[in-house]
């Protein structure tokens, strides 16, 4: 009984279409969840202005690490000055423009409800993003695999940026060393995860948001909940 109930669960949190690149639907990346100080942390490299300080950790309502990523397209080369390498702080820095939210995207080219959620986020970044009225959310998209399922170069990440209108879009990155990847709580492509800024707290998950009607009302959920009446 207590395993059909576990079943029962997950189906409900995951009944949105997506891609899976393991043989058995929905297997948990092997990640232990936990929290995790580091106490080389100093004034300079964190704080209220900077950073959140550590503990950090992997799960939901732990805050994520300061992870820097090589800009893939023009819209993360933006984030910094010029040779300068760009992380999350980049994003943790936009709440003082009235940014509320991240969403990191995990994606991968042959999957084809990635393809379906990069043609919503053209519609959804007007309505949300920095060419909104009052921009809330910011984007961020990490590129894993190619068609071939083999990790994806930032050269492919570039072209990949490119084929579907990022370039001045959304920051775009790979992730061959798979820093993002254990941030996934399942193997289902697109995997989204949405950081509260003020924070930098993991305060959910999405497995899919194949149109612009799913994709904004996540978006207004998780809003609403970081920000409740």
């Amino acid at each position: 009984m207590k395993s059909k109930l576990i079943a029962i669960i997950f189906i409900f949190l995951f009944a949105a279409p997506a891609c899976d690149d393991s043989q058995r639907e929905g297997e948990f990346v092997d990640e232990p969840l936990v929290l995790k100080g580091d106490d080389n942390y100093t004034g300079e490299q964190c704080g209220p202005d900077i950073y959140p300080c550590p503990p950090y950790g992997y799960s939901k309502y732990q805050t994520i690490r300061d992870i820097a990523f090589l800009p893939a397209n023009q819209a993360a080369f933006d984030l910094v000055e010029p040779n300068k390498t760009p992380s999350l702080k980049s994003f943790y820095q936009l709440r003082e423009e009235g940014y509320q939210l991240l969403l990191i995207t995990l994606s991968t080219g042959w999957c084809d409800v990635c393809l379906a959620q990069m043609g919503a986020v053209v519609d959804i970044v007007p309505q949300y993003g920095f060419s909104s009225d009052n921009p809330k959310v910011a984007f961020l998209t990490i590129i894993t695999e190619n068609e071939q399922l083999e990790t994806a170069t930032l050269e492919y990440a570039s072209q990949y940026s490119t084929d579907h209108g990022l370039d001045q879009l959304v920051p775009v990155t790979n992730d061959p060393n798979k820093v993002f990847y254990k941030y996934m709580t399942a193997s289902s492509y697109p995997f989204n995860i949405f950081i509260n800024l003020k924070d930098m707290t993991i305060v959910d998950y999405a497995s899919g948001l194949d149109t612009e009607t799913t994709f904004s009302q996540k978006l207004d959920d998780v809003l609403e909940l970081i920000n409740p009446n």
